[in-house]
């Protein structure tokens, strides 16, 4: 999933939490244009806009960092994202952490921190440029499976169905913000992981019970 925008900069998603008002990620930055990949295999997050300047990214970083450890947690994250209406459970949240956790430690530093602000934009930005339903603002699951396959994640209606299920289990046929952030996670951690056990890049992969649970385990 990719973003082409290189002229704005982009917000901070975390950057309610340094005036009065609550996070709103839906409304942080707007939607930069949008170009499929030409690869076929699926394309890592990107994001080519500017990030905030350090000083307030660091502001931003303390904030959220209320014990003044030098590093965020997942409680902590959680609690911040929450304040904004994104209602993320304690695994979820720390399955965002591991998109930037270069150290394995479950926690995130600031230099980490300018990972994750780029992460959660992009995840945005690209969320903007599917067509959206203009009263909820939640995207049709067709449209979700136009933009995943333009990124190079094309799925059998099989697999499509049973991906779906899992992230629409309201049965809603669309997704929000919200519910899109929790798949680009799991597709990102399930590509990663089958990287994992296919260095040469075949596309097959032969695994036993043990590593199998291995790969489901770091699925998200």
């Amino acid at each position: 999933l990719k973003s082409s925008n290189s002229e704005r900069p982009l917000a901070c998603p975390l950057s309610h939490i340094d005036s009065t008002s609550p996070l709103n990620i839906k409304a942080m930055w707007p939607a930069g244009s949008h170009r499929p990949a030409q690869s076929q295999q699926p394309q890592q997050l990107q994001s080519q806009g500017q990030p905030p300047d350090n000083e307030s990214l660091r502001r931003w970083f303390s904030k959220v960092d209320k014990d003044n450890s030098g590093h965020i947690t997942a409680t902590e994250l959680q609690a911040a994202l929450s304040e904004g209406g994104l209602n993320f459970s304690l695994g979820t949240v720390a399955a965002i952490i591991r998109q930037c956790d270069s150290t394995g430690s479950g926690t995130i530093t600031f230099s980490e921190f300018e990972r994750l602000h780029v992460f959660l934009a992009t995840v945005q930005d690209t969320f903007g440029q599917l067509r959206a339903d203009q009263r909820s603002g939640r995207v049709p699951l067709e449209e979700v499976a136009r933009g995943l396959a333009s990124f190079g994640y094309e799925f059998e209606p099989s697999v499509q169905r049973a991906l779906f299920a899992r992230f629409d289990p309201l049965r809603a046929g669309s997704l929000g913000l919200q519910e899109f952030l929790v798949l680009t996670l799991f597709l990102r951690s399930t590509a990663a992981s089958f990287k994992a056990f296919d260095p040469s890049g075949s596309g097959v992969v032969h695994l036993n019970f043990p590593q199998f649970l291995y790969a489901a385990v770091n699925c998200n």
